[in-house]
Order: structure tokens, then C-alpha cells, then sequence
């Protein structure tokens, strides 16, 4: 054999297996499977919206640490929460998902690029998060904590049914700046409330020591109603430990554990729900579709959940026709 033909053929047997090699490393690459990587933004501690949101995302196709990274922060002081939006913008993360309005702001400051869904925003067209609900046209989407100011009433009515004997009620509600949707919240359980037979003592609170010092001057009042929001989050054992203690029958809100001694009713939106719903949108979005393009929900379901240990705590009974209704009983 020529020598020149040796010396040239071993050069092009290992470009041959060269190539092979690249194309075996693609064909690998391409068999496995895309992880996307989503961010939770939240301040406070874990919700059944976030086992909702974990359990829709695994309904539509994704396994954790295997093609979905799911980086979760929760029980985070505004300050951290700006600090985590920032990496996630650094690590250019393929969705945030922001629980709750705080966390929704901090999110739309951090990025304008990545693709944010949120839960449990009041007005999310007054908080500039969308241009409208039907039209979001930001790159910001989700679902609304209601329907409309009107589920406050609805929310007195069905504590005065579960308490017949309630008269007085104290109703605590956020009066920060920034914060104009719980009075009217307020405005709509006030205005109400003669229907009702029921007279408020109105609680505007503008911090967490507030809550605190209002709680100890509580006087002369049958029962406390929460406007939930976010300022009382931190404070949720302290409010349904005076309530147990003063024997005063106490609404939850969405992020409270209605199983907390103390707490006696909760009507609200279906938590778990919400989080399965958010999921919807978290896949739609890593499949392609614009958050502009994704139009805003409300919710369309409610529950009604009672805790009869905190009843006979405070020894109240609960009427049977109200009992049958509720959608979950803790005895």
C-alpha cells in the first residue's frame, strides 16, 4: 500500500468517527428534555394555592427536577423578596409567579422580559399590573383574590348566619396608602350591616402594632371581621388567640389556616383552585403563548369551611342548616 495513502487515511477514519461522535451528542441532547425553570414569589408561608399550582403543573406534563426546576420562596421580608426577583432576572428564569400584590409589585419591578403570572391580586388593573382584565397587554397576567367588593358582604352574611347572635362586630381593615380596595371593602360590609341587624366598629390599621393595640382596646364588641389582606398575615396567631380568649367569634382569610385555634369561619374563594388555575397560565406561557394575550381570571368558586373546635372553645353553636352547607367541617 502507497505510504501516502496510509498517512491520509488515518486522519479521515478519525474526522468519520469525529463526526459520529457529534452526531451521537446531538441525537442525546435532543432526546432530552427541555427544564424549564419557574420562580414562586411569596411572603408569607406555605398555601394550598402553592399545592395547587404543584399539582396543575404535574397534571400538565411536568416532573419536578426532571423537566421542571420550581425555585420556591417563601415567609420573605420585602427586602429579600427584592433581592430573589433580582436573580431570578439574572438567571433569566422562564416564568415568576408572584402570590399576593406585594409580590406581584416587587416581580414587575425586578423585569420587564420574564413572563409573570400572579395570584390573589385585588385590582389588578388599579395596581397597574394590567392595562385591563379582559386585555392584560404587559407581561403580566394571573388571577384576581375576587370577583368584586361585593364578597365582603356576602362574607358578613354568611358570619352572621354561622353567629345569629352577633350585634356588634369589630372590622378590622387595611388603611395604609395604596390600600383604597379594603375600605371599600369596608364600605361594602358597613353599608350592609343594618340589613343584617348589625352594628360595625370600624378598625382602619395602619401597621402590625396597630393591630396589637386595637386588639387590647377591643371593648363591647361580639365578634371581629377581617378585611383580609397582608398587614394582618404577621399577626394571625395574636388575632385568633384573643378571639379564643375573649370568646369572640373570628372570620379567616385566604392564607390563614382556618384550622388555627381560634378561627372560627372562613368564606372565600377556593385557595387550591387558584393555584391550579395559575398553573394553567404557567403552561400556556412555556408553551409560547404572551402573557398580553392571557386574559385575567376571577374565581367562580368558594367555600365555606367551620371549625367546631374553636366553636365549643367559645361556646357557640353553630345553626344545623349552616353546618350542612359548609364544604368543610373541622371537629
Amino acid at each position: 500500500m502507497d505510504k501516502r495513502f496510509r498517512i491520509l487515511q488515518f486522519p479521515l477514519t478519525c474526522l468519520s468517527v469525529l463526526a459520529l461522535l457529534l452526531v451521537s451528542i446531538r441525537l442525546a441532547e435532543a432526546q432530552l428534555p427541555k427544564v424549564h425553570r419557574v420562580g414562586v414569589l411569596y411572603h408569607a408561608g406555605d398555601t394550598p394555592a402553592l399545592k395547587g399550582l404543584r399539582a396543575g403543573l404535574k397534571d400538565a406534563g411536568y416532573i419536578e427536577e426532571k423537566n421542571l426546576l420550581l425555585d420556591i420562596n417563601l415567609n420573605k421580608t420585602p427586602a429579600e423578596l427584592h433581592s430573589i426577583a433580582k436573580r431570578y432576572k439574572e438567571k433569566k428564569i422562564d416564568v415568576i409567579v408572584a402570590i399576593g400584590s406585594t409580590a406581584t409589585t416587587i416581580a414587575k419591578g425586578a423585569t420587564q422580559a420574564i413572563p409573570i403570572v400572579f395570584m390573589f391580586s385585588s385590582d389588578p388593573v388599579r395596581s397597574g399590573f394590567v392595562k385591563s382584565q379582559a386585555r392584560p397587554e404587559t407581561h403580566i397576567t394571573g388571577l384576581t383574590a375576587y370577583t368584586d367588593y361585593e364578597l365582603q358582604g356576602k362574607r358578613l352574611e354568611v358570619f352572621k348566619e354561622a353567629v345569629p347572635t352577633l350585634r356588634r362586630v369589630a372590622v378590622l381593615y387595611d388603611a395604609r396608602p395604596g390600600s383604597e380596595h379594603h375600605a371599600k371593602g369596608f364600605e361594602v360590609a358597613r353599608k350592609l350591616a343594618p340589613r343584617l341587624g348589625l352594628k360595625i366598629d370600624a378598625k382602619p390599621i395602619k401597621s402590625t402594632a396597630e393591630v396589637d393595640e386595637t386588639l387590647a382596646s377591643l371593648s363591647n364588641v361580639d365578634g371581629i371581621f377581617i378585611i383580609c389582606g397582608n398587614l394582618f398575615q404577621q399577626r394571625v396567631k395574636t388575632i385568633a388567640a384573643t378571639a379564643r380568649e375573649r370568646k369572640l367569634p373570628l372570620t379567616g382569610c385566604p392564607t390563614w389556616q382556618i384550622d388555627e385555634p381560634g378561627v372560627l369561619v372562613r368564606y372565600e374563594t377556593d385557595v387550591y383552585r387558584i393555584g391550579q388555575r395559575a398553573a394553567w397560565y404557567v403552561d400556556r406561557i412555556l408553551r409560547g403563548a404572551k402573557p398580553q394575550d392571557l386574559p385575567v381570571e376571577t374565581p367562580t368558586r368558594f367555600e365555606l369551611t367551620l371549625n367546631l373546635k374553636t366553636a365549643k372553645q367559645i361556646g357557640l353553636t353553630i345553626p344545623p342548616d349552616v353546618l350542612a352547607r359548609a364544604d368543610r367541617v373541622i371537629r
